[in-house]
């Protein structure tokens, strides 16, 4: 799922220019995605556009507090995805609300083990479906990061 949800980035910058979920499924797999994969992911993308965000925004009312995880949470992520969850939080990369919602959205992952790909796949996910033309610059840079593509 977090492959597809990836992908999506890539093809489809912003919001306005991705089709319903009908076509971006036909798309998906003519790209060579596991019919599995695409359902888990546009049910992921159909849940967020669903979410009820105001008790999330009443978050960023309060102080940013160091984020522990839960023993639960501890258990699904890796220590590298911990560490980066853990980086995103500090840096003020992610807002509080922004903090968790994605850990929330990782949560709903059918994975065992959350590697630190899935951490990053999920955060520009959340940044991109949120339309932030600054969260644009931090998608873009997490995304080439990763994929290993020197920035300028």
């Amino acid at each position: 799922m977090f492959d597809v949800l990836a992908y999506l980035f890539e093809q489809y910058f912003t919001l306005d220019n991705c089709p319903d979920h009908g076509t971006l499924a036909k798309r998906l797999s003519a790209a060579g995605f596991d019919e599995d994969e695409i359902g888990e992911a546009l049910d992921w993308l159909s849940e967020f556009d669903e979410l009820d965000l105001a008790p999330y925004a009443a978050l960023d009312q309060a102080a940013q507090l160091p984020r522990l995880l839960h023993p639960r949470e501890e258990a699904r992520l890796s220590e590298a995805a911990q560490s980066f969850f853990h980086y995103l939080s500090a840096s003020g990369a992610l807002g509080t609300a922004q903090r968790e919602l994605l850990i929330d959205r990782l949560m709903q992952s059918s994975a065992a083990t959350i590697d630190e790909p899935a951490v990053k796949r999920v955060a520009l996910m959340l940044l991109w479906r949120q339309g932030d033309d600054l969260a644009n610059l931090l998608i873009e840079e997490l995304l080439f990061a990763e994929a290993g593509v020197p920035m300028h």
